[in-house]
């Protein structure tokens, strides 16, 4: 009877989820996104590091919850281990650990991903939306890490905006040259985003290129069937112009 209740509350907990997905993994992804924001505050503003501590609670309470109630724990370890790694305590003192908060960025942008698959309209387009979101994020968590990694030593890097012109100049391969990494770790970063991101951004091209050339083919095949019913009498010539302006306005 205990397991049976059990296995009731983990089923009731899963639909829950399951019922809000969208919010609950954009409300997640706001939090990791003001978590992260954080490391950018001094540390001398008396509430800071109370708040980084509650938020650390919170995605540990998530966290336990749903490997609790997972159907395969072992399955969704290998789904979620990165927010394991993330569970890192926000210890400011310790570069590794600053650098380690970034992790909450990869359970943010997954979100937000698993969270757009899950509208209808964009559900057909559910690989496009993950490169998307995955290219996206590829430039803010190693703009962030540089930011970390480089700020208080590269004079060209005094804020974060600094850092994320750094990155959207490296992924798009503008390469003004004015923001560049100077530390180990900085040219770590660096190349994460150019092999990563501009791959991505090629992933992105074809797809998108992929759904044009098949939105071609399929209006052009609808337009010959409108025509052959327009050549039997089936369509007057007004409906047969009619239906073609409108599956024209779709390319």
């Amino acid at each position: 009877m205990h397991r049976t209740g059990m296995s009731h509350v983990r089923d009731s907990y899963n639909g829950f989820i399951a019922r809000h997905e969208v919010a609950w993994e954009l409300f997640f992804a706001a939090l990791a996104i003001f978590y992260v924001a954080l490391g950018a505050v001094p540390e001398d503003m008396a509430w800071v590091v109370p708040v980084e501590w509650a938020l650390t609670g919170v995605f540990a309470a998530e966290f336990i919850s749903r490997y609790w109630a997972a159907p395969s724990r072992r399955a969704y370890l290998r789904g979620h281990w990165i927010d394991l790694v993330a569970l890192v305590p926000p210890v400011r003192a310790l570069r590794t650990l600053r650098l380690l908060r970034l992790l909450r960025l990869v359970r943010a942008f997954a979100g937000v991903g698993r969270a757009l698959s899950a509208v209808d309209r964009l559900a057909r387009h559910r690989g496009l939306v993950w490169l998307f979101v995955g290219w996206i994020g590829v430039m803010v968590i190693t703009s962030i890490g540089l930011y970390a990694a480089e700020n208080g030593i590269n004079k060209a890097i005094a804020s974060p905006y600094d850092a994320l012109w750094w990155g959207i100049v490296t992924m798009t391969t503008v390469g003004y040259g004015d923001v560049f990494p100077i530390t180990g770790e900085g040219r770590l970063f660096a190349a994460t985003l150019m092999i990563l991101g501009i791959g991505l951004f090629s992933a992105i091209t074809a797809t998108v290129t992929s759904f044009m050339l098949e939105g071609s083919a399929d209006v052009s095949a609808q337009i010959e069937k409108l025509a052959n019913l327009n050549a039997t009498g089936a369509l007057s010539d007004e409906e047969f112009a009619s239906a073609k302006a409108r599956l024209l306005l779709r390319l």
